[in-house]
């Protein structure tokens, strides 16, 4: 018991809050205790006893599984229920959420969340490929607990919005305030960047959440404006990381080719 309160505090406190799509989503899941967590982002109370979980094939319904924390007969808007049950593999697997009465796992409109770790390919990835939420091959690396750091919106899905212990899949922002504008963001073909003229970059690097490198200058830029072509580029989530003369400035750049 003690374990699973850790994994609560743990899901809970990555858990963002700060979105209002009216959405049920997987939040968390530690597939060593059977613990999976789902969450509310819409504005009404919703019983979720009859979603429905799958794993590698094997299907249960949320309310099939032991509750040990939140409602799952009303779950209120932002709240999460904690459950524990179904047959979840550690070692690899995937966890997809289906509407209420899916008797059709490949139809993509009864398809509400998807995530996988460890390992690709496995289960309902297909289906979560053929409706856009996810991106054949990928997981969440680490170990649990499994996290959504999403904010449960439209775009808010695959694996650059999980973070496995140990090793982290998300792109994380940091530092730069208005020193540097990027946009549009989310962006398709052209991504704007404006350099504050306090601002003296030394170089700046486009990264995937792969960590790989996907665009790069070591010009020396200040109060400038730089449009980069990103046409050819897949889409996803990306780090546009810029070194200036005192501090590394990162910020998230989406991509929706």
């Amino acid at each position: 018991m003690k374990n699973l309160f850790k994994t609560l505090i743990v899901v809970l406190a990555l858990t963002t809050t700060v979105d209002s799509f009216s959405q049920i989503r997987i939040t968390g899941v530690d597939p060593n205790q059977n613990l999976v967590f789902i969450r509310n982002y819409g504005t009404t109370t919703v019983d979720i006893t009859n979603h429905i979980l799958s794993s590698k094939l094997t299907n249960f319904t949320v309310g099939s599984m032991t509750v040990i924390a939140g409602n799952p007969s009303a779950l209120g808007s932002m709240q999460t229920a904690w459950v524990q049950g179904g047959s979840l593999d550690a070692a690899g697997a995937d966890l997809a959420l289906y509407v209420p009465g899916t008797t059709d796992f490949n139809n993509t409109s009864n398809l509400l969340d998807f995530v996988q770790w460890k390992s690709g390919g496995h289960g309902r990835e297909a289906v979560a490929v053929n409706k856009g939420i996810w991106t054949a091959g990928d997981f969440v690396c680490g170990n649990p607990t499994y996290t959504y750091n999403g904010n449960g919106g439209t775009v808010d899905y695959g694996v650059s919005h999980w973070n496995g212990t140990g090793c982290t899949t998300s792109i994380d922002e940091a530092n730069g305030g208005e020193k540097l504008t990027i946009y549009p963001n989310p962006a398709k073909d052209v991504l704007n960047v404006t350099i504050a003229s306090n601002v003296a970059v030394l170089s700046y690097r486009l990264i995937n959440i792969l960590g790989e490198v996907v665009l790069e200058s070591n010009q020396n830029y200040s109060n400038e404006k730089l449009s980069l072509d990103i046409s050819s580029l897949p889409k996803g989530q990306y780090a546009f990381v810029v070194n200036t003369v005192s501090e590394v400035i990162t910020k998230k750049v989406l991509i929706t080719q």
